[in-house]
């Protein structure tokens, strides 16, 4: 009777499942013990042995004797059953990914070109009629931009988690004020050439400037009160963290391409921006043709070692043609000078770009602004020449000075 009932039992089990009894993942633990202790559950419930009769009946998973009311047969269930689907292959699909990837970046390369060329044409104009002063104009331009956009990127997350930054009413005011007060500083030269100050009142005006700063701050936060006053005082900190911050990386060393016009005029400022124009467009078209291996992908995922390399080479190579075109005349080492500049542009400039991506990267912006189609705002355009600026210009001072 046992092995009849057993049989009978191992059929009924079939049709729920394939799995065998003892395969935890497909019955409960009520199923189990009925499989290792068969015919003494009744109802899902634990029962005196079965008697060896061979009357009775069966009822799902258990066995009925004669005479007794048939109880509710215990539910069978069945969890997690495995997944039979297959999983598609993406052998085929990676050439056609990478197809696709190809034609977006070129797409891309197509969409940026003729903003660049607009920009370009504009600036050699810009140039062309007005000069040195022109250029100078420009460069303060710049600076308002790069000021402004990049702390704004940051301004903008801020204002998506819900800041609080407005209780502060004079954020605003002091976040210009410090503007001001390092524009004054980084072109003191330029100012006294044009007024009658002279450098000591001009150190004197800083740092009255900087004072005032730091005493209406330090006022504005003594009068905050309530709760979450002390979330408001890191969150005013942070952000006169990153306007210092953008004030020194952006706006110092921009500070450097008008003491470089001055000292050496307009052919020095625009060869080293032509070497980081090439090295950069260089590293998109080997990327682009080439690239396979990640340069620094949580940082900026599109920058390959390839395009890296490709335009370290080229810009190299055509460093010495350039700046013959750029500064001309019978100049000693022109070439070395050339090709040292060339290295840096090449080496360290792009590292200024990784900053900038981490920024944006941190703050969950795609660009620092919409101003230039195809290539975002000022910051996004001129990361890597804020970085060569002061290079060129303590360069030129201690060995070009010293060979003319």
């Amino acid at each position: 009777m046992k092995i009849t009932a057993s049989i009978i039992l191992s059929l009924q089990l079939a049709s729920v499942s394939s799995a065998s009894c003892s395969s935890s993942n497909f019955l409960t633990s009520r199923s189990k013990a009925f499989c290792n202790h068969p015919l003494k559950f009744r109802g899902g419930q634990q029962d005196d042995a079965i008697d060896d009769t061979p009357s009775g009946s069966y009822h799902g998973n258990y066995i009925a004797p004669q005479g007794e009311q048939p109880k509710a047969a215990a539910i069978v269930e069945v969890k997690n059953p495995p997944s039979t689907a297959v999983a598609p292959s993406t052998t085929a699909a990676a050439p056609l990914a990478s197809a696709t990837s190809k034609s977006s970046k070129l797409s891309n390369l197509q969409e940026r070109t003729g903003p660049a060329v607009l920009m370009l044409g504009a600036t050699f104009l810009l140039l062309k009629y007005t000069g040195e002063k022109g250029l100078i104009g420009l460069i303060l331009l710049m600076q308002l931009g790069l000021y402004s956009e990049s702390t704004g990127v940051v301004e903008a997350f801020q204002a998506k988690k819900g800041s609080s930054i407005d209780k502060i009413k004079s954020y605003p005011v002091m976040k210009w004020w410090w503007f001001m007060t390092a524009m004054i500083f980084s072109g003191r030269d330029l100012i006294m050439q044009h007024t009658s100050l002279t450098g000591d009142q001009m150190n004197l005006m800083n740092f009255c400037m900087s004072a005032a700063s730091l005493v209406g701050a330090v006022i504005q936060l003594a009068m905050l009160s309530g709760p979450g006053t002390e979330d408001l005082y890191r969150e005013y900190l942070g952000k006169l963290a990153c306007c210092h911050f953008s004030l020194l990386f952006l706006v110092g060393q921009s500070s450097f391409w008008i003491k470089t016009v001055q000292e050496y005029g307009l052919g020095w400022v625009l060869f080293p921006a032509f070497l980081v124009i090439v090295n950069d467009t260089m590293a998109y078209v080997f990327g682009v043709l080439m690239g396979k291996h990640k340069l620094i992908p949580k940082l900026s995922p599109k920058k390959t070692v390839e395009g890296f390399v490709g335009a370290g080479l080229s810009t190299v190579a055509i460093a010495s043609p350039l700046v013959k075109r750029c500064i001309g005349g019978d100049i000693p080492n022109l070439g070395r000078h050339a090709i040292i500049l060339a290295v840096y542009a090449s080496l360290v400039s792009p590292f200024g770009g990784f900053l900038a991506s981490a920024v944006k990267r941190a703050h969950g912006a795609k660009d620092f602004g919409a101003l230039i189609p195809g290539h975002g705002g000022v910051v996004d355009r001129f990361d890597c020449q804020v970085v060569t600026a002061p290079f060129v210009y303590l360069y030129l001072k201690n060995f070009y000075n010293v060979e003319s």
